[in-house]
């Protein structure tokens, strides 16, 4: 594709005549397998920013999930056990949906932001209780905007860079609507 026809895809995609889609799997995995010096090789850019947002949400959803199990035990001593063996398996659940490209952020988000607030205003006496809650929701979140952030910034990239859309062809998605 010359550099025209991708100029004419963008203004049919800006339009709505056109939908640039690609799989959230693929957009992640884009940002955390390749290195960036290929992808500079490739296409002209190196998404440092990109790379380190994905990267972020990539390393925080396990992390979180770790801090809230530790905090779970401190909170709930021996029944701790319990959120050890649920919370993995929830965060897997969450994990697979988050995938799904109907899956949004406002949903999680909203509910980190109460437990968030209600951890901090102190409306629950608990404060480890709400700390374990805040953090497990926060691993949540994070794996779901792990798939968000990447589909997003994989889309912008591939509609700002001609290079990056001829080398990633083979990966979008295209229709016209």
């Amino acid at each position: 594709m010359k550099d025209e026809e991708h100029q004419r895809l963008v203004e049919l995609e800006d339009q709505g005549k056109v939908l640039i889609g690609v799989d959230r799997i693929v957009a992640r995995r884009f940002y955390t397998d390749l290195p960036i010096s290929t992808i500079e090789k490739e296409t002209g850019e190196a998404p440092y920013l990109d790379k380190l947002v994905v990267w972020f949400a990539f390393l925080m959803g396990p992390l979180a999930l770790a801090a809230s199990l530790v905090l779970a035990f401190v909170a709930f001593k021996w029944w701790g056990l319990i959120y050890l063996v649920v919370c993995p398996l929830i965060y897997l659940a969450y994990s697979s949906a988050s995938v799904r490209g109907d899956s949004a952020l406002p949903g999680i988000s909203i509910i980190m932001v109460a437990a968030v607030c209600i951890h901090f205003l102190g409306p629950i006496a608990n404060s480890r209780a709400t700390g374990f809650v805040s953090l497990f929701l926060l691993s949540l979140w994070s794996v779901r905007f792990l798939y968000c952030s990447s589909t997003f910034l994989f889309r912008c990239f591939v509609i700002r860079n001609a290079r990056a859309f001829r080398f990633l062809s083979d990966r979008l998605k295209i229709r016209y609507v």
